[in-house]
């Protein structure tokens, strides 16, 4: 008998239907998986056999043939089991053909007792299926909260084989305390358990990340407006200082001042994390930015994203966040050198002989280094490199990645005096009210556009959204005459000015503002 279901695979952070086909006939007996599979998929027979033979339901002495398609699609994970364990059962004619399968999707591995343990990837995939008209998703018990955000759909929580069989034979699961679960219950959806899933995630999130008040950094209030800069209009920035100036506490605090995500935004952040199957097992919805350091000994791999089974990497998962590498220089010169690519087109693509992936990568640079390897220059009495070690060092960093950066801060180092000043720093509320009045500007000014912050206008757009006097005009046109900036960095400059006047909560762009922009961008001294 033939049977036909549905299941999927994550493509990127999109996911992609996967038909699921069984034909059962005479012949020798035999169990087999064919559609371009990997090495996980194809031992999906051995857990499917297991699990069916543990759940009274054993294979029959006939040939099983199980199509994955389509077949010019590679097939990774172990998701499939349940699928094929269903499209089974009913070839085997112990679920009877129902039209719900054709609306339907199935995930989950299986144990060989049974039990459908949870996968990683869910969200994309129920999303992408949702819109391509299924209604009803079945996955396992600890990925229906994961499932459940995508708003609409039914979603079925599935514990073992002996769930699958008695919700189509009998219409009803009986649950762990008893209670029954019928067929044609509602089952409540995101739309309505969401406002509670983000304050807890919320409240969680800024309990564990610790985040520092920039009242606690000591004086640096140069630096501080600077970061607020950087965090209003979603700019690059690299903190170049010496050792212990506050350089790692000021690029911590950061996380405290970013505007609240849009839903949009979480939707995207979640996905990422659920590919990355790096999802909290309450599968809540991440509406906190998120906050990246890995150490300059990261691989470009782990940094950009791919491997065997490709999956995001740090860009990725900085997204809509924070990405802080401190001792920048320090990073492999491949691995410095990688980011080109994600800080201009605020994506990664990994191809692969028979696909693509695509991953986003809107995240914040935020880097940090010394002035030297040994983090003590300018201060002659105590650094031991010499002038071509500084310059090697500085140098490690090539003129290309520098142009991508927006704003290039000196950190000095502070006088006893500022250190132990008794009047209280500007503190992370104060500067928060700043960038929540530069985003409610943004957000109103690309309600219309695909982008929300000034640092991603397109070129072609620049001068629609950034109208500059001619005094300011000739401003900029004496920096670019004067100096060697490039195109990039001269349209960085123009979105820099465009954002200190979003802050100073006006539309209008003044002498100023450019004067402010060029002292941050630190390409030349008027």
């Amino acid at each position: 008998m033939y049977s036909k279901v549905f299941s999927g695979i994550p493509a990127g952070i999109d996911g992609m239907l996967i038909t699921v086909e069984t034909d059962i006939s005479n012949g020798l007996p035999g169990f087999d998986l064919v559609g371009y599979l990997s090495s996980s998929v194809r031992e999906a027979k051995e857990r499917v056999r297991s699990a069916l033979k543990n759940s009274d339901c054993s294979l029959p002495s006939r040939k099983i043939t199980v199509n994955l398609s389509p077949a010019d699609v590679r097939k990774n994970g172990s998701g499939f089991d349940l699928a094929i364990a269903v499209s089974v059962l009913i070839s085997m004619e112990i679920i009877p053909q129902n039209e719900i399968f054709g609306e339907s999707i199935f995930l989950g591995e299986l144990s060989l007792n049974g039990r459908v343990l949870p996968v990683s990837g869910v969200l994309p995939v129920v999303h992408h299926a949702f819109k391509q008209g299924i209604k009803t998703v079945f996955v396992p018990e600890e990925n229906v909260r994961e499932a459940e955000l995508i708003h609409g759909l039914n979603v079925v929580g599935i514990r073992n084989v002996k769930d699958i069989i008695e919700y189509f034979l009998y219409g009803v699961i009986v649950g762990r305390d008893g209670s029954e679960a019928k067929v044609t219950d509602e089952i409540p959806n995101g739309k309505n358990i969401s406002n509670e899933r983000i304050i807890s995630n919320e409240a969680a999130a800024s309990e564990i990340m610790n985040v520092p008040d920039f009242s606690d950094v000591r004086g640096q209030e140069s630096a501080k407006r600077g970061m607020v800069i950087a965090a209003a209009g979603f700019h690059n920035i690299l903190m170049t200082g010496e050792a212990g100036a506050g350089k790692s506490m000021m690029a911590k605090a950061m996380s405290g001042i970013l505007p609240k995500m849009t839903y949009d935004e979480m939707l995207e952040l979640t996905k990422i994390y659920s590919v990355a199957g790096m999802l909290s097992r309450g599968n809540q919805l991440m509406n906190v930015r998120p906050y990246r350091a890995p150490h300059y000994t990261i691989s470009e791999t782990a940094l950009i994203g791919g491997g065997d089974r490709p999956k995001p990497g740090e860009v990725s998962l900085a997204s809509g966040g924070v990405l802080f590498l401190d001792e920048f220089p320090h990073f492999k010169s491949s691995v410095i050198e990688a980011l080109r690519l994600p800080l201009e087109d605020r994506c990664v693509t990994v191809s692969r002989v028979k696909a693509s992936y695509t991953y986003p990568a809107k995240f914040m640079l935020v880097a940090a280094r010394n002035n030297c390897p040994c983090g003590f220059y300018p201060d002659e009495s105590r650094c031991s490199c010499t002038w071509r070690e500084i310059i090697s060092y500085q140098n490690k960093i090539s003129h290309p990645v520098m142009d991508r950066i927006d704003i290039k801060m000196e950190i000095r180092k502070l006088t006893y005096e500022e250190m132990f000043r008794p009047e209280p720093g500007t503190g992370t509320a104060e500067m928060l009210k700043d960038v929540e009045t530069a985003r409610e500007r943004q957000a109103f000014r690309f309600r219309e556009e695909k982008w929300n912050y000034n640092s991603e206008i397109p070129q072609n757009k620049v001068e629609t959204y950034i109208k500059i006097n001619d005094y300011c005009s000739r401003l900029m046109m004496d920096l670019y005459n004067s100096t060697g900036i490039s195109a990039r960095g001269y349209f960085k400059v123009m979105k820099l000015i465009r954002t200190i006047a979003d802050i100073n909560d006006r539309e209008e762009i003044r002498e100023e503002d450019v004067h402010e922009a060029l002292f941050y961008r630190n390409e030349v001294t008027l």
